[in-house]
């Protein structure tokens, strides 16, 4: 799964829980469904600014 798949498929489950029309038990299984995509993107996120600070600092230090 990408994070741009990741992140669609939260904001969908966001849109379904705002909207209060899922049952209760949907409702949850949903609930847990979007902390698991949310810890995805916040890993996928946190590598990315990693490695941008990786990059940065080499840049940085590669200057004359």
């Amino acid at each position: 799964m990408t994070f741009e798949e990741a992140q669609q498929e939260l904001e969908q489950i966001v849109q379904q829980l705002e909207s209060g029309e899922a049952p209760l038990d949907e409702a949850l299984k949903l609930w847990e469904r979007g902390e698991e995509l949310y810890r995805f993107c916040k890993e996928r996120l946190d590598t990315a600014e990693g490695k941008i600070e990786e990059l940065a600092s080499r840049a940085e230090a590669a200057k004359p």
